[in-house]
């Protein structure tokens, strides 16, 4: 009884022990996800206030370079009639109605100028045109009067203290540019002399006209800049906007401040914590639920697995053992499960490349027969015997290729699902391996065989169509891959147990590291590329000569020729019996 209740007690003690650990850990989860939270809603607030900071250099950046190419756009856009003959002649001419088409209108419609003053070879004022209308007379604005007559006096000054220095800079380059005030409107002027385009025409030093074009920057030069900076609400003000970081200074030719170009701040940082803070703080307040509601179920769960704690060590070792062994099952499975998936892969590929050479192999004896057909049809008269066997021929040799390359087709399609059936006969191998060379004979008249087939003994039992098969491959190989080598030795040996058959050709040869695979279907050797051919045939082969108990060699080199040696056990072509695949 002192025992059991000692036992008691110490489960109770622990179990106060536990609950006191559970409460704890609940309280310091929560302060952590309190504390992290903070630590996170800092970090994006100062992340917010360094994008907002770059965003805002960048507007600035955009806003001043897109005024900087207003100001100096203002001169280029003159040289379109400040440089030019007929201007320089019409202007000298004072043709009121020619200044006022091409000069006025023009530059106010394609490039935006609000006024255009030309003054004369006296800094007389000779032509004016204000905000889209010609003035008549002649006279500058209320508000730009004295602004446009020093202006002119200032590009005069500089055109004759050029004319006293020779080797000053080009004529056609000077312009006067400045940034001023008229009236209570911001606005570019831009003076430049009225040159002639070509050295057809001549002008004294000091006898130039001078034109002067204005633009207003609080008009469409501000939509233009406004426009280069992807910006919206862009306007000139007088003064300091409320965010300084929002503003350019546009200041006077003489350092004056005249304004500042401001814009509503585009702060994507702040935009973007105001899009989710309200999902980002219901987040956070079902995070702290979450972990609070976590750490309670702690609690609940720890008495229950205080019971647990010894059913569990019961079973422990019994449930180790069940997933170490599924584990290893499954293990198994996944290895042979990526086994099949690379086999069919294989397969998959190997069957697609056998399709597109078959299709290839097909065409060409086709392309052959319909050739000579149609030559025979054109030749209704005065045909010749010898030229219809002739045709006939050709139709017939590509006749025999066609059905040499089907039977191969399926002769692998039988072997791949286990239909053949040798049926073997007596005959004469010998045979069959002259009339194989024969036939290829009469395919390629350019190629000479060399047969040495004496050893072999005049009668064996073994299927003659699937050794004619195998032969007609090889030979045609032979042929195929020797197109600059015209011998092809066939030759036979025999002792008491073997009878040996070898097919040599001194064509292209194969690399050491494609004879392991050789004989694997559809696999071609990589020294075969651009020469027809399905990949079948030595598949073929190997399985044939397999059924009749046999092996098939191959030796090669790159460039010196290839060399298939069959072994037939004498044995077995001199029994009787049917082998089935």
């Amino acid at each position: 009884m002192r025992v059991n209740f000692s036992a008691a007690g110490a489960i109770k003690r622990l179990q106060v022990l536990k609950v006191g650990l559970t409460s704890h850990i609940t309280f310091v989860l929560v302060t952590l996800t309190c504390a992290a939270a903070v630590v996170l809603c800092g970090f994006a607030w100062l992340a917010a206030v360094k994008v907002d900071d770059l965003s805002l250099r960048r507007q600035a950046d955009f806003v001043r370079q897109g005024l900087e190419e207003q100001i100096a756009a203002l001169p280029r856009e003159q040289e379109s009639v400040t440089k030019w003959d007929d201007a320089f002649l019409y202007t000298k001419q004072r043709n009121h109605e020619w200044l006022l088409d091409n000069v006025g209108q023009w530059t106010n419609r394609y490039f935006g100028h609000d006024r255009t003053y030309i003054f004369d070879d006296t800094n007389r004022l000779m032509f004016a045109f204000r905000d889209g209308a010609d003035a008549m007379p002649p006279r500058p604005g209320d508000d730009d009067g004295q602004e446009m007559t020093a202006l002119a006096g200032e590009m005069r000054a500089v055109l004759v203290e050029r004319a006293a220095k020779p080797g000053a800079e080009a004529l056609g380059q000077l312009a006067k540019v400045r940034t001023i005030m008229i009236g209570n409107r911001p606005a570019i002027a831009s003076a430049r002399p009225i040159l002639p385009s070509s050295a057809r025409m001549q002008i004294e030093a000091g006898q130039e006209f001078i034109a002067i074009s204005v633009k207003f920057i609080d008009g469409k030069t501000a939509e233009n800049i406004a426009h280069h900076a992807l910006l919206e609400g862009l306007h000139f003000a007088p003064s300091k906007g409320e965010d300084e970081r929002a503003q350019v200074l546009v200041s006077s030719h003489n350092g004056g401040t005249i304004g500042y170009l401001v814009w509503p701040p585009i702060l994507p940082g702040f935009m973007l914590l105001h899009q989710i803070a309200p999902a980002g703080l219901g987040c956070l307040a079902l995070l702290i639920t979450v972990v609070f509601w976590l750490g309670r179920g702690l609690h609940r769960t720890s008495l229950t697995l205080l019971d647990s704690q010894e059913q569990l060590t019961h079973h422990r070792n019994h449930l180790e053992e069940m997933v170490a062994d599924r584990t290893a099952e499954i293990e198994r499975q996944r290895e042979e499960l990526d086994r099949l998936l690379v086999h069919e892969r294989q397969v998959n590929a190997l069957q697609r490349q056998f399709v597109a050479m078959a299709s290839h192999e097909f065409r060409t004896p086709l392309a052959i027969i319909d050739a000579a057909a149609q030559r025979l049809c054109r030749s209704t008269t005065n045909v010749s015997g010898d030229y219809v066997h002739e045709k006939a021929g050709v139709i017939r040799s590509a006749v025999v290729r066609m059905v040499d390359l089907m039977e191969s087709i399926l002769a692998s399609g039988r072997l791949e699902t286990g239909q053949i059936t040798l049926k073997r006969s007596e005959g004469d191998l010998k045979a069959v391996l002259v009339t194989c060379c024969d036939r290829q004979r009469h395919l390629s008249r350019t190629h000479v065989f060399h047969l040495d087939l004496e050893p072999i003994p005049d009668v064996l039992t073994f299927d003659r169509s699937a050794m004619e098969q195998v032969f007609t491959n090889l030979i045609s190989n032979a042929v195929k891959y020797s197109p600059d080598a015209p011998d092809i030795h066939v030759r036979a040996r025999a002792d008491d147990k073997t009878v040996e058959i070898a097919i040599s050709d001194s064509g292209i040869g194969m690399d050491a590291e494609d004879l392991p695979k050789l004989f694997q279907p559809y696999y071609r050797a990589r020294s075969a590329t651009g020469i027809a051919g399905t990949g079948i045939g030595l598949n073929v082969v190997k399985q044939v000569i397999e059924l009749h108990g046999g092996t098939v060699e191959v030796t090669s080199e790159l460039g010196k020729g290839t060399t298939f040696t069959i072994l037939l056990p004498i044995e077995f072509l001199l029994s009787d019996q049917q082998v089935a695949a």
